[in-house]
């Protein structure tokens, strides 16, 4: 008799869940939206992990590395051009757009499949014996990895499981389960003065570390802030309450608070790091998305009035950046064959040899369909979820361009999953806001 109670109160809550929210209908997905969508489902999520690849496999799974690969680190210990060098980023990016999607459909379809992304999340920063180690992506055993993290893959990360955990979707033991974990990686990366840990993984030697929060820089200030201020909305614990108050008024070297190097935006970030300016907006996406939501979280008047001046600094940057190229799409062989550069090889013990060792791997391999594809598709799409982000309500002309410009790419000849950042732009530009976004 409970049993059956269970079972009809689950079915109306479903019910329930099944009608879109009052107050802003929906619009139908576009079919080129919608064709994408599929595409990048069938093609470029891992099974059974649930993370998401950089590039198609094209069904021939012996293209990801194979656990005795990963342990050695070829061709490198950073894991860098093979297809699961972004997991942890891109999934917890593509995480949030699911999410939104989902708002959309209603559908069980899409619940499991942000449920999935999430599940793929929590197994990279399980597999690894470093507190506070997040992998970039985890083979089908469900427990080979490379040994080497960044912060580019934690901040989203935390970014996509916070988005999940307040989305509706896991019930309240999964949300525990989520929030725990990510006490326990935003603990051991406080503890190690906000460095991200990495594994001793083969040859590579413990106590290594690759990137940090610490530094004075947009993405390490905008980073740092969020995760400390989400974890107090989620445990409501005052110890992570103060280590967020001690963030915003802090002096760094440069003479400058967080919030204030937050309100130069992307644009200081470029003045810090001018290497970054032509083909690295993909990496600032997830801190306008933080920004975004600190505004919404923030009482302070004065340090929301820096959160909205970073949002609209990242749009400025943005502009001349958001056109979709699609005439050399296909003009290039995109390379999936990274074992070649396994003739340059050697062990590697530190984070600085990985990287030193992959560079001169990636001079090798001149693989210039990758470059195109990264330079007409991946930075333009980013430069619009920024745009879109960085938006008080939602932008119909920017949804209709993003929209118009999708169905006009030959996906048949793309091979990296760059069209998430697409798919996930045209969500973002439907949120009527960014409390709910």
């Amino acid at each position: 008799m409970v049993t059956n109670k269970k079972s009809s109160l689950r079915s109306i809550l479903m019910l329930i869940a099944s009608i879109p929210a009052l107050g802003f209908a929906s619009p139908p997905i576009p079919s080129g939206i919608e064709a994408l969508h599929q595409g990048l489902w069938k093609g470029f999520v891992a099974e059974p992990q649930g993370i998401l690849l950089d590039y198609t496999l094209g069904g021939d799974p012996s293209l990801l590395p194979s656990a005795e690969e990963a342990l050695a680190g070829k061709p490198n210990a950073i894991s860098w051009w093979t297809p699961m060098e972004n997991g942890a980023f891109f999934t917890g990016l593509y995480l949030d757009g699911i999410i939104q999607r989902f708002r959309m459909t209603r559908s069980e379809a899409d619940r499991e499949k942000a449920a999935k992304l999430a599940r793929g999340l929590m197994l990279c920063a399980s597999v690894g014996t470093t507190p506070g180690f997040v992998a970039r992506g985890v083979l089908a055993d469900g427990k080979s990895h490379y040994g080497i993290g960044s912060d580019d893959q934690t901040a989203p990360w935390f970014y996509g499981l916070w988005r999940y955990v307040r989305s509706g979707i896991p019930d309240e033991a999964e949300k525990n389960q989520i929030v725990t974990k990510m006490v326990e990686v935003a603990a051991a990366i406080h503890a190690a003065g906000w460095q991200m840990p990495c594994d001793p993984v083969g040859d590579l030697q413990p106590g290594q570390y690759r990137g940090g929060w610490n530094g004075s820089d947009y993405r390490s200030a905008s980073r740092v802030l969020f995760v400390a201020r989400i974890l107090f909305e989620l445990t409501g614990d005052p110890a992570w309450e103060k280590v967020y108050a001690n963030l915003l008024v802090e002096k760094m070297p440069d003479g400058q608070t967080r919030p204030e190097i937050v309100a130069r935006g992307i644009p200081g970030e470029w003045e810090e790091h001018p290497a970054l300016l032509y083909d690295h907006i993909y990496i600032y996406v997830v801190s306008q998305a933080m920004v975004a939501d600190l505004l919404a979280l923030e009482s302070r008047v004065d340090v929301a009035g820096h959160y909205a001046e970073s949002l609209a600094a990242g749009v400025r940057a943005c502009e001349g950046r958001t056109k979709v190229g699609v005439s050399g799409i296909g003009s290039e062989p995109f390379r999936t064959d990274w074992r070649s550069m396994n003739k340059l090889w050697h062990p590697q013990q530190t984070t600085g040899q990985a990287v030193n060792l992959a560079l001169k791997q990636l001079e090798f391999w001149n693989n210039k369909g990758r470059g195109i594809e990264a330079q007409f598709l991946r930075e333009p799409f980013c430069a619009l979820w920024i745009t879109a982000l960085g938006s008080p309500k939602h932008d119909p002309e920017l949804a209709r361009n993003l929209a118009e410009t999708i169905s006009s790419i030959p996906w048949d000849k793309v091979s990296s999953s760059s069209g998430f950042f697409g798919e996930c732009a045209w969500y973002a530009a439907q949120s009527e806001g960014r409390p709910g976004r």
